[in-house]
């Protein structure tokens, strides 16, 4: 499993690419505390490698956090709160109904019977996520998904699958397409251009990058 460490404002990001669409799941650290977002791990390897990355890092796993509910940004949930129980899960409510059903997240799609068993705790669009040093506002980008999350610090940002680099995430309606576009304009493109955006697949772009070469925008 490849590693890519970006050191942002107030906490560093390790990216780790998993799972057979290659989603990025990512370990953040700020002060002595960490957050886990997106733990898409399928295969046992995986499970193991993401847990050492955390269990070596001499800090505290606080947070367990999934942009939305897709087989492929939650399938290693249940491992990881099996295995770091004192971690709290957030996740919109719409999405957890999202990720407890295989058809709706994709897995059966993908010959999976997964289904998040997990229980967590409400993630709502103005709440605001402590980690160590910083703070991560909590919006809401219909679209892709019914209640698709993003996290946003001082200089940087998790977007899940609505934003990627060049690209936008898939919708599978007219309705849902325009939705996700008017949430990333009003959401994100108001964000100064510096602003790392860390993506759901893919490399990480910035808000300036995808203002002038983006398409769909």
């Amino acid at each position: 499993m490849e590693q890519f460490h970006e050191t942002m404002a107030g906490a560093t990001v390790t990216r780790m690419p998993v799972g057979p669409l290659l989603t990025n799941c990512y370990l953040v650290q700020s002060g002595t505390e960490l957050m886990l977002v997106d733990p898409g791990m399928v295969w046992n390897r995986e499970l193991e490698e993401v847990a050492t990355v955390i269990e070596s890092a001499n800090a505290r796993l606080r947070w367990i956090v999934c942009t939305h509910g897709h087989f492929d940004h939650v399938s290693g949930v249940d491992t990881a709160m099996k295995r770091f129980p004192d971690a709290t899960l957030l996740m919109d409510p719409r999405e957890v109904e999202l990720a407890r059903d295989p058809v709706a997240n994709y897995a059966t799609q993908m010959g999976s019977t997964f289904a998040m068993h997990a229980e967590s705790s409400p993630l709502i669009a103005g709440q605001e996520i402590p980690l160590g040093l910083i703070t991560y506002h909590i919006a809401t980008i219909p679209g892709h998904t019914p209640a698709s999350s993003v996290l946003i610090a001082g200089d940087h940002a998790f977007v899940g699958d609505t934003l990627f680099a060049g690209s936008v995430g898939r919708t599978t309606s007219q309705e849902g397409f325009e939705q996700l576009l008017a949430g990333i304009r009003v959401t994100l493109m108001f964000l100064p251009p510096a602003t790392r955006i860390f993506p759901g697949h893919g490399e990480p772009t910035t808000i300036g990058t995808e203002l002038g070469d983006n398409p769909w925008l």
